[in-house]
């Protein structure tokens, strides 16, 4: 098992944090090399714990690998986790089983086709997107995807830059926000993860 380091102890409570506050679509940041895959391991861990089923989703097979290896050597169970990419799995939501939680490698990916067509099939899974680019060149924001960025050790003051839209304010797009999340937020019968 890994030995969290303090800054990914750190982005993990602020994701457990953010999910007894209600959030469903959580947007991490996390630069390169600082153990992405290795918060998302613990993540599907902790949720395995529970019994709860973990759908991880990649764009690329050498990531599936990887990733599969993590979650092997953090003790997640596997029989509770269905993992691939992105292009295969878009061709069989039907098939997968549901998952209390979505984890999303490479997140600034997600406004694809693809990724939604994964997302709305699963609508009751909470789903912990995660990427070190938490923007899009298009200048399109993630706002319709995500209902939150924890403040990361990183995020900075890119937190509103990061829902902006063209023709939006960045303070009129978070104020926006903050009102949809108010409006939307739900809260789960029971932890999907463990403390």
């Amino acid at each position: 098992m890994y030995k969290l380091r303090n800054y990914q102890q750190l982005t993990i409570s602020r994701i457990v944090g953010a999910m007894r506050e209600g959030k469903r679509a959580i947007m991490v940041q996390q630069p390169p090399r600082t153990g992405k895959t290795v918060i998302m391991a613990e993540i599907a861990r902790r949720a395995t714990l529970k019994g709860n089923r973990v759908l991880f989703v990649v764009h690329r097979k050498e990531l599936v690998d990887q990733a599969r290896q993590t979650f092997k050597r953090n003790d997640v169970d596997m029989s509770l986790v269905t993992m691939g990419m992105v292009q295969t799995l878009t061709r069989h939501t039907g098939t997968i089983p549901k998952p209390a939680v979505i984890l999303i490698d490479e997140a600034h990916h997600v406004l694809a086709k693809s990724y939604r067509r994964i997302i709305d099939a699963f609508p009751d899974a909470v789903r912990i997107m995660v990427t070190a680019t938490p923007w899009r060149m298009s200048g399109a924001g993630f706002g319709d995807v995500a209902d939150c960025l924890p403040v990361s050790r990183w995020a900075g003051s890119s937190k509103t830059a990061f829902w902006h839209r063209s023709g939006t304010s960045a303070r009129r797009a978070s104020r926006q926000l903050d009102s949809n999340l108010r409006r939307t937020a739900s809260s789960t019968k029971r932890p999907l993860l463990t403390p």
